[in-house]
């Protein structure tokens, strides 16, 4: 109950907010247009009206003045309307031609059945009877007559009234090839199953304060020289640097903008205004920095900034996306890019300090099996050539690792090397010299399992590293 309340007063609303239009309408299976006065669409049925005098009298104005405009179009002079009435001047009648009236009938008839004029019988001498049969003949004629008239009166009537209690012309509205609007000279969407022509909305222009009036002075430079100046957000017709005068105490947003490269660049800062000192600030421009909002249908589709994707060139992000820190400018090209759909380029213009709405729907693939077969071969390569410079990162760490065991297998074998040569050198054995001779053989095994484990390391890291540069190009 209670949305349809609100409905009736929605309607209600935009009715008190319609006005009528004069429209050129085209009814499917017609040949030609008509002209109307449309009034609104509800419900899928558009209610259309016939003109007023007056507003047959704009119809025609209107009518007129297309019609000039396309013969001014076309180089043709428009003719003047005496012209006209003179071509669709009737000849004059003969002054010998014969009024035909009723007596001059049944004279020539007469004739033409061999009976002088002289001699028509025109029911005088007949008998009573006779004459009495012809009246009532003529009072039966009378009689039928007037009920006709009568009847067609009650017709007339009848259509009057029925015109006032529904005076509209009712069409559905898929019915209607076109809709013309001839005061806006636009057409009227049919597609939308309640219209109604809103009445133009005339906004007043307030005058804005541009600051509170005091005898304060304020003087504002910046870097660079030559930005607008902004107090609290509301434009001065001032550019830097200059004072702003008269001016209430107090604090306020100060802000300068000057456009660089196409952008908007903008510095701001917060400004405490005394009445009895000088009161000067410096505010520098910063670099603008804004956001794309990227949302695609369907979803998780690669996105490729200033980039034409190939095998070689990753993805960058995946809608859907908000990309923060992008620089203003006035093209960017953005690349879309998913198996099954159609790639996509779009160029735009990034605006400082917007979020950059950005909505693609992409083109779906639905009976090219060749194209996204290319598509699956495409991301099967450059899923191979991704793998292959992982492979080719991944080869640094078998390489640093077998070179550092390598290193440390060198060190024991040549402490290895030291401890023999010393037991060696020994004329008589003794406990350090057994000791010598168990170091040497300790260091040497220890010495070959980290050689082996960094052979190993290095084996692998260049397994790693031949297959990765097979697979990256």
């Amino acid at each position: 109950m209670t949305k349809r309340i609100l409905f009736i007063l929605f309607v209600l609303a935009v009715v008190t907010w319609s006005r009528e239009v004069p429209v050129r309408y085209w009814v499917v299976g017609e040949s030609d247009e008509q002209e109307a006065i449309y009034v609104k669409t509800q419900r899928d049925t558009v209610y259309l009206r016939a003109p007023t005098a007056e507003e047959l009298k704009r119809l025609n104005a209107i009518a007129d003045a297309e019609n000039n405009a396309l013969q001014n179009t076309n180089g043709q002079a428009v003719e003047d309307d005496d012209d006209d009435d003179d071509a669709d001047a009737k000849p004059a009648k003969d002054s010998n031609s014969v009024i035909m009236t009723d007596e001059v009938k049944n004279s020539m008839m007469n004739q033409d059945n061999g009976q002088p004029a002289a001699e028509v019988d025109d029911g005088v001498g007949d008998d009573l009877e006779t004459a009495l049969q012809k009246e009532e003949v003529r009072l039966k004629h009378e009689e039928i007559a007037k009920v006709e008239e009568e009847i067609r009166q009650r017709e007339i009537r009848d259509s009057i009234e029925a015109a006032n209690k529904n005076p509209f012309i009712k069409f559905f509205r898929l019915d209607l090839k076109r809709l013309y609007n001839l005061e806006d000279q636009v057409m009227i969407d049919l597609t939308l199953s309640n219209y109604v022509v809103p009445e133009p909305v005339v906004e007043e222009e307030q005058e804005m304060e541009l600051y509170p009036p005091g005898k304060a002075n304020l003087l504002v430079t910046s870097v660079p020289d030559a930005c607008s100046l902004f107090v609290n957000g509301i434009p001065l017709r001032q550019v830097t640097p200059d004072t702003i005068k008269n001016i209430r105490p107090g604090k306020y947003t100060i802000s300068v903008m000057r456009v660089l490269k196409d952008a908007e660049w903008w510095g701001s800062t917060i400004v405490k205004i005394n009445a009895d000192s000088l009161n000067t600030v410096s505010i520098p421009v910063r670099r603008p920095s804004t956001r794309i909002t990227l949302n695609t249908d369907p979803e998780a589709v690669e996105v490729f900034i200033n980039k034409v994707p190939t095998e070689n060139i990753m993805p960058q992000y995946m809608t859907d996306v908000v990309i923060e820190n992008v620089n203003p400018q006035a093209s960017l090209d953005i690349y879309l890019r998913k198996v099954g759909y159609r790639d996509t380029m779009i160029t735009t213009e990034i605006k400082a300090f917007m979020p950059n709405f950005i909505n693609v729907e992409m083109q779906p693939v639905l009976d090219d099996l060749p194209f996204i077969e290319e598509q699956k071969a495409f991301n099967a390569e450059r899923s191979q050539r991704r793998l292959g410079r992982y492979m080719l990162l991944g080869s640094i760490a078998p390489f640093l690792a077998g070179g550092v065991l390598w290193y440390l297998a060198e060190r024991d074998w040549s402490d290895a090397a030291a401890k023999k040569k010393a037991y060696n050198l020994s004329a008589f054995e003794s406990e350090d010299t057994k000791k010598m001779v168990k170091d040497n053989h300790d260091l040497n095994h220890k010495g070959d399992i980290k050689g082996i484990v960094a052979a190993g390391l290095g084996a692998v890291g260049l397994g790693l590293f031949t297959v990765g540069f097979i697979w990256s190009f």
